[in-house]
């Protein structure tokens, strides 16, 4: 019976999906990333709308109007010394601010351009006045990583209609990323950041009916990745120290080593552009550090969809973050 016995044509073929596709293929994966990056990046930005509450220090005279129209009925007028919650929106040329009439609060309406001698400003939380707080400051940081992923078993055929077994492929490495945690509402930051991943898939390749090979051949794919994401994270409370949220990173490979060793080692380098669109959730912990330093642990779980099959990955990351 056949003993396992790969080409370098057939070893190629192992690439992590990606790096041997043909150009209408890469193409076709690259709007798809595209495609489920801009999906996920409008569902992570609009999951919170939560504004700061403004308010305007009146130093002028100004009239309040029942609609966004001058044609509209007069209801109060604001003095100078006056302090009324105005909303950030606006409408048209109005602005709607709460005042009281006739007994109770109610909103109103000036004109914008009424205001331009008046000032408006961020109303401080005074729960939240000499507390050392995460979520209202921007931060750099650096994160080690280390990644854990897994990817399904499959049978593959070469050109020579030999079919080969593959088993589960298991990865376990470390890399470095850099990122910037921006505040984006009282309860919500956003994470860009750049990683510098690699890949070192392990695994079996058998030949599918070979009854006397002594042993599977060793199959083992080494990638190099770079990447860009962008994670939200969402608060209970700004005071908070703990976080969940969720994000998505497109990484391109740069560099493929397969290796496969039956008796004799069979080595391809490979340099062809592969794509990863990683999806994931995550929680996380921002804790107080000497100084403007803090430690941001955060762990993830999340899904490679546009591998076949399908990537499982799991994630730590243990980063220190300086705030500005």
């Amino acid at each position: 019976m056949p003993s396992v016995t790969l080409n370098r044509q057939s070893l190629q073929c192992f690439v992590i999906p990606g790096a041997m596709l043909s150009m209408s293929m890469r193409t076709n994966l690259t709007k798809t990333s595209f495609g489920v990056v801009t999906f996920f990046l409008l569902l992570i930005i609009g999951a919170e709308e939560a504004h700061a509450v403004l308010d305007l220090q009146v130093h002028e005279e100004l009239t309040v109007y029942e609609k966004p129209s001058v044609k509209s009925r007069k209801i109060t007028n604001l003095n100078r010394g006056d302090k009324v919650v105005i909303s950030p929106n606006t409408y048209g040329l109005f602005r709607k601010v709460l005042v009281s009439f006739e007994g109770e609060r109610r909103g109103g309406y000036i004109l914008s351009s009424d205001i331009s001698r008046s000032s408006i400003s961020e109303r401080v939380d005074g729960n939240l006045i000499g507390k050392r707080i995460y979520t209202n400051k921007y931060t750099l940081g650096l994160a080690f990583v280390g990644t854990y992923m897994q990817q399904g078993a499959r049978n593959f055929s070469t050109s020579s209609q030999d079919v080969y077994e593959i088993s589960t492929l298991e990865s376990t490495t470390f890399f470095f990323s850099a990122f910037m945690d921006i505040p984006w509402s009282r309860k919500m930051m956003l994470r860009p950041y750049v990683s510098f991943r690699s890949t070192n898939f392990g695994g079996e390749a058998k030949l599918k009916g070979a009854i006397n090979a002594l042993r599977p051949a060793q199959l083992t794919i080494e990638q190099k990745f770079v990447g860009a994401g962008v994670l939200a994270k969402l608060y209970s409370d700004p005071l908070d120290f703990f976080w969940w949220g969720g994000g998505i990173e497109v990484a391109k490979g740069n560099q493929s080593r397969i290796v496969i060793d039956d008796g004799i080692p069979l080595s391809v380098e490979d340099s062809g552009p592969s794509f990863y669109a990683l999806t994931y959730g995550a929680l996380g912990w921002d804790i107080p550090a000497p100084g403007s330093l803090w430690i941001a642990p955060d762990l993830r779980l999340g899904l490679i969809p546009n591998s076949d099959p399908k990537i499982l990955f799991f994630e730590a990351f243990l980063a220190l973050s300086y705030t500005l």
